[in-house]
């Protein structure tokens, strides 16, 4: 028989449990350059992460020396997310386990305030907050650059859910560069009563005969995402193109928006759309606005980083 902290037939008992905060992200701007021969999209896109959290306990109850992790996975505050291993935050444990030659029996409670659906990212900030829950209780020690070409694989924003704040994803989205953080700013975010796919919507998009160029320069976004939100800024959203005219509800909505604030555009491929305010906007009587149509909105301000531990986590 083993002792205490030794593997026992092969296992050892941990129950150590780590909670996260995973948020979400609006995108700045979204330009489709082309379609890649593996279906894929190369996009140029500057991200956003925004304080609307899920929460994520992951808890390590045995670790094992190898073989296939066993996964358990528990969904509340929304009935649209997909269970087992349908789920990617499921997905990305097991990705975890594989790819780094740890195993063991996790437990994950995953408790959704993110809609779905939604072009906000929840999914992919629940994956990425697993990863990084699974690096601490495992004591794999990847840094976040690891974290992140971990990541990739699960999907064109988990690794910006690594890093958060403010950056340009360039590939299909997983070549981030960091941007001046935002901070004085606030984003209305509403969302309508329907749900998006976002394979969908880029299979919709007419990319036409020519190829796009990159034109978000760096050197020129930086100095502007320190003012932000005002008129001047250039970014837009390509898959308004498709969303826009085949969703009158959202369209109508957009163009709302538009009125309200110097900034307003289609989060991802929706279909949520937010809008840019200063921070000292009282924006009282406008979510009152969408609150008495029946619609999704928070008002939240920039988050500075990606998925954190909670406090006093551990």
């Amino acid at each position: 028989m083993g002792s205490a902290g030794e593997f026992e037939k092969g296992r050892r008992a941990v129950g150590r449990t780590l909670r996260l905060r995973a948020p979400a992200k609006v995108n700045l701007h979204l330009e489709v350059l082309r379609q890649r021969h593996d279906g894929y999209h190369d996009i140029e896109t500057i991200l956003q992460a925004v304080r609307i959290f899920d929460r994520v306990a992951v808890t390590l109850v045995e670790q094992y020396p190898g073989g296939e992790p066993r996964i358990e996975l528990a969904v509340s505050g929304s009935g649209d997310v997909p269970k087992g291993a349908a789920n990617l935050c499921w997905q990305a444990a097991r990705h975890f386990c594989r790819e780094t030659g740890s195993s063991g029996r996790l437990a994950i409670d995953l408790t959704k305030n993110i809609p779905v659906a939604a072009g906000l990212g929840g999914g992919s900030s629940d994956a990425a907050a697993v990863l990084k829950a699974c690096n601490d209780l495992f004591g794999t020690k990847l840094d976040d650059a690891e974290l992140e070409h971990l990541a990739a694989p699960l999907g064109a924003d988990v690794p910006f859910f690594v890093r958060g704040g403010t950056a340009m994803g360039r590939g299909i989205g997983t070549e981030l560069t960091s941007l001046p953080r935002i901070s004085r700013c606030q984003f209305l975010i509403v969302k309508p009563a329907m749900h998006l796919k976002t394979q969908d919507v880029y299979g919709d998009l007419k990319m036409g005969l020519t190829v796009n160029s990159a034109k978000a320069n760096i050197g020129v976004v930086g100095p502007l995402l320190t003012r932000f939100p005002q008129r001047s800024w250039p970014g837009f959203n390509r898959l308004e193109e498709v969303v826009l005219p085949s969703q009158p509800a959202i369209q109508r909505l957009v163009h709302r928006l538009r009125e309200l604030a110097p900034i307003a555009m289609l989060s991802g491929s929706g279909a949520a759309a937010y809008a840019a305010f200063a921070v000292d906007d009282d924006l009282s009587e406008v979510v009152a606005e969408f609150a008495e149509a029946g619609l999704y909105v928070e008002v939240v301000g920039p988050h500075p980083s990606g998925v954190e531990l909670e406090v006093g986590s551990s």
